[in-house]
């Protein structure tokens, strides 16, 4: 039951940071170029773009500001060049949106396994007991099954929420990635015009 109770903590640990890290980061995110960055770029004020991005810590302005600077600063004009800096760059961003999800699949999976492993070696027991005081007693053997049974119950109880979370955040990942390559299509797209 203590390794269970472990899991609980690494599993609750792994939702408090992520849901930190999506209130902070990700709350602002763009799903579409924003008509103010778009005004800039077309007025060549690439600098003041690069200001409007850094002012969003998202993971899809983090993306678009860096594509910006390294077409200014290295003055890249190819669009291949400011596509390859981009996937780069967001590749990064991928690492920092997934960061404790593996935790949190750890203590989803690994705690059922556990309760599991705890209601057959109760019930290993429980049997032993009746082998070596007789089968006169059924209390006995209702006891020590019902013992047995608490692990599988708490397995499940912290196993059951961290899938929750961990298939919520997934969704929530998923839908920054997809951010992320919808804007930057975007913005390359912007700069063929």
């Amino acid at each position: 039951m203590y390794f269970i109770l472990l899991m609980g903590i690494v599993g609750l640990y792994a939702i408090l940071e992520r849901f930190s890290y999506f209130a902070l980061k990700e709350r602002n995110n763009y799903s579409k170029l924003p008509s103010e960055a778009k005004q800039l770029i077309k007025e060549g004020k690439i600098k003041e773009a690069i200001i409007f991005f850094n002012s969003n810590k998202s993971s899809t302005s983090t993306v678009l500001k860096e594509i910006l600077i390294y077409g200014y600063k290295e003055n890249k004009e190819t669009l291949s060049a400011l596509e390859e800096k981009g996937k780069e760059k967001a590749i990064e961003q991928i690492k920092h949106l997934e960061r404790n999800m593996w935790l949190l699949s750890l203590a989803a999976n690994a705690s059922p396994l556990l309760g599991l492993l705890g209601t057959v070696t109760g019930m290993i027991t429980a049997f032993n007991s009746i082998a070596l005081n007789g089968t006169g007693d059924a209390g006995i053997l209702a006891k020590g099954i019902s013992e047995a049974l608490y692990t599988t119950a708490g397995g499940l109880f912290v196993a059951i929420p961290c899938m929750i979370f961990y298939n919520y955040f997934n969704k929530r990942i998923d839908l920054v990635v997809t951010d992320i390559e919808k804007t930057c299509t975007e913005l390359l797209n912007y700069f063929r015009e």
